[in-house]
């Protein structure tokens, strides 16, 4: 595994209100991410922790998080996948075959959660290969929970210019930054640690590929960060908690996909006025 990750984290008793102000005061002294409990899902908790990258430079006192090597783990586990017509997942400990007509994403997963290869993560990035086929792929996109990147890497190899990958995790974080200088595409993807409602952009093209409670507890977030008359890409559930999922977001299905019993949603925004 390449370039292995030492975090300082800080965890402190924050209010509804409060956090902003707190992750503005903890930038200015070097923190790199800040998530919070409600911004997270965690619900009964009020709390925010803050993160701080072991760079050289000094941190405050906390707890350490090391990121381990599952190198040797993931050899036994992930090997090269055709995920889509276009999209191929290779380890980046794999030699693969140059290939003009698709697109190799080269991927270190260290100690973020999945490879890419789940049915959701498969459908997902089928969803997003289908919307660029049809000229729909808009040039930003925001991948909530993006794990080692898998979809901010594939929108990115598919043409989209600005791809934000927001994680609560530092070492998923850290494997899409990785596999972003992987791919050669961090001009393109901004891998950020973040809660979601630290997040102040809005996008014409959400994909959130978490688990159905994650959904349900997020959803008004997830709606604040879509573009009047943008798409919410939606994965993570099966098919026996859909109706949940779209009851909890409120909007319009548009496309579906479903394998092995889970399911992949394109919702659609309304449009002002």
């Amino acid at each position: 595994m390449l370039n292995r990750t030492k975090w300082r984290v800080v965890e402190e008793a924050c209010h509804l209100g409060e956090e902003r102000e707190r992750w503005a005061s903890a930038q200015a002294r070097g923190a790199v991410g800040a998530v919070t409990s409600w911004g997270a899902g965690m619900p009964g908790r009020e709390m925010i922790r803050l993160y701080w990258e072991f760079d050289g430079g000094p941190v405050p006192e906390g707890e350490d998080l090391v990121e381990e090597n599952w190198t040797s783990h993931w050899r036994e586990s992930f090997r090269t996948t055709q995920v889509s017509r276009q999209l191929c997942l290779v380890p980046a400990w794999e030699a693969v075959s140059p290939d003009e007509a698709r697109c190799n994403l080269r991927i270190d997963p260290g100690m973020a959660f999945g490879a890419g290869d789940h049915p959701t993560t498969r459908l997902c990035l089928r969803l997003l290969e289908d919307l660029s086929a049809a000229g729909k792929l808009p040039t930003r996109f925001l991948d909530v929970g993006c794990g080692t990147g898998v979809l901010a890497l594939a929108a990115g190899c598919l043409g989209v210019a600005r791809c934000d990958a927001l994680d609560i995790d530092p070492f998923g974080y850290a494997a899409c930054r990785r596999n972003a200088e992987l791919n050669d595409l961090q001009h393109k993807i901004r891998p950020l640690l973040l809660s979601l409602d630290l997040l102040n952009d809005r996008y014409p093209l959400v994909a959130a590929n978490i688990v159905v409670g994650q959904l349900e507890t997020l959803a008004l977030l997830l709606r604040e960060r879509v573009e009047p008359g943008g798409r919410l890409l939606l994965s993570g559930f099966e098919a026996t908690h859909e109706e949940r999922v779209v009851r909890a977001l409120g909007w319009p299905v548009g496309e579906r996909l479903e394998e092995e019993h889970w399911v992949a949603l394109i919702l659609r925004a309304p449009k002002e006025g």
